[in-house]
């Protein structure tokens, strides 16, 4: 197989693509390397030109999946636009891409070896922060992380919102100006980057994004991107949605994805899918439904259990304790979320001083749960007091705790880690037709994958211990 070359979709191209998108092209292969099939058509877009000789696409947006050279072709547009004079302003949202980008086009200016370019460089300004390459013609191109106060007070030709998927509307009201009244009276503006992943704050992509796609805006738009979820196993679809697939990204790190991602993440990070709404696609929650069980306070009635999440790599472990009176309400808490590397001493002394309060505890996870328990039975924690995990219990879980949640039977008392858990945990498939509570892109659902083992601890099991006091923990 080989991978797609053109885009999956395109809207508002000019249809004349006349203009220097070619030149920019040989220009950045004679320093950057030679472009792929794909990448010289986004340079005939961003260049063509109008019979007044001003740029046709005003402004542009681009969407390709991680790691398939989306630099080269800013590094291509950077580099011809400076050698015409044009004042550019890059801007992303990590340092060290900016760093990178920096690097990789001041070097060929700085290189006595290139004679004609290094005699055309006035100035490298290489402080953080304020990293600037400018050129004897007027040529500057501005290297910087995004702010809300960026570029004012400051005038561009052009503007470059690379990894736009983090970029806030506070971030782009600071700088969409700086190009209204460039000396060279020929503003555009380009937008790269990725689906918005539910860790991305900025909501200008995605508004974009929306806009083109339901026939709001006449900006350029093109993207390499599945339109459903669909089976992530399916190699012709990473073929179509990758263009660069079998050369920059090798197929045997994409097999490692496939096997490690979540369907809906592999989707979006690979597949350039772009889920329905913003953030997180298949939540595992309603979060409307969350905040509306929440309490000011919590309660001392029905049976005592907890639960404890050791995440996959063994590094987190997530504690949270419930209540639930048969045949009435439930309620759940978190009581701590910690670094699994200094043991489970902590935790099991905790679960050994109440436990004759406990009625019973779940434990879950392959690094960690076996020496807890190995702890409680050395402390003469009651043996029918540990409920083992398995498959059956997680999902068992996971649904009990989402039906009381949409039922309004389950309450708690605002917790950000625990709120932020289960309002942002996606399902994770179990078997052929059994879910948990899944991490997604952001490694947070221990936090309600405890709440969801403590309430099936209080729920099931056949232990009532009489409470004499209060619990201590």
């Amino acid at each position: 197989m080989r991978p797609r070359q053109t885009p999956t979709y395109e809207a508002n191209i000019p249809e004349s693509l006349s203009g220097d998108g070619e030149m920019a092209a040989r220009l950045a292969s004679a320093y950057f390397g030679e472009p792929m099939p794909w990448q010289p058509h986004l340079l005939d877009v961003m260049l063509a030109r109008d019979e007044r000789d001003k740029f046709i696409a005003k402004t542009m947006g681009i969407s390709v999946p991680r790691q398939n050279g989306k630099s080269w072709v800013v590094r291509a547009r950077c580099f011809y636009g400076a050698l015409n004079g044009e004042k550019i302003l890059y801007t992303c949202q990590h340092g060290d891409t900016s760093d990178e980008m920096f690097q990789k086009l001041a070097e060929p200016f700085e290189d006595e070896d290139e004679p004609e370019l290094h005699a055309l460089l006035k100035t490298v300004r290489k402080t953080n922060g304020q990293q600037a390459i400018r050129l004897n013609n007027g040529g500057l191109i501005r290297f910087t992380t995004r702010t809300d106060s960026l570029a004012r007070g400051k005038t561009y030709d052009v503007l470059i919102y690379d990894e736009a998927q983090d970029l806030t509307n506070s971030q782009q009201a600071a700088s969409l100006p700086a190009i209204s009244a460039g000396a060279k009276h020929n503003p555009q503006t380009i937008y790269l980057g990725t689906p918005p992943a539910p860790e991305n704050k900025g909501t200008v992509f995605r508004d974009l994004h929306d806009a083109v796609h339901d026939g709001r805006s006449e900006m350029a738009w093109v993207e390499w991107a599945a339109s459903e979820i669909g089976d992530k196993t399916d190699r012709a679809r990473w073929y179509e949605c990758n263009p660069s697939l079998g050369t920059l990204i090798d197929i045997s790190a994409v097999e490692g994805e496939c096997q490690q991602m979540q369907p809906d993440v592999f989707a979006r990070e690979r597949l350039g899918w772009w889920s329905p709404v913003g953030g997180v696609q298949n939540v595992a929650l309603d979060g409307s439904k969350w905040l509306e069980c929440q309490r000011d306070a919590g309660t001392t009635e029905g049976k005592l259990a907890f639960g404890v999440k050791f995440t996959a790599d063994g590094g987190t472990v997530a504690i949270s304790w419930a209540r639930a009176v048969k045949g009435g309400g439930s309620y759940v808490e978190l009581y701590d979320v910690q670094g699994a590397g200094g043991g489970t001493a902590n935790i099991a002394d905790m679960l050994l001083r109440n436990k004759d309060e406990i009625a019973a505890v779940c434990i879950d996870g392959k690094t960690g749960a076996a020496a807890l328990v190995q702890r409680l039975h050395d402390g003469r924690f009651p043996k029918k007091a540990i409920i083992p995990s398995s498959a059956a219990v997680v999902q068992s879980a996971a649904t009990m705790l989402r039906d009381e949640v949409n039922a309004g039977t389950l309450s708690h008392i605002a917790s950000p880690a625990l709120d932020e858990s289960a309002m942002k945990s996606v399902r994770r498939d179990i078997g052929h037709d059994g879910w948990g509570f899944g991490d997604g892109a952001n490694s947070i659902s221990a936090p309600i994958e405890s709440a969801s083992l403590a309430l099936y601890a209080a729920r099931t099991t056949r232990r009532d211990p009489q409470r004499v006091q209060e619990a201590s923990f």
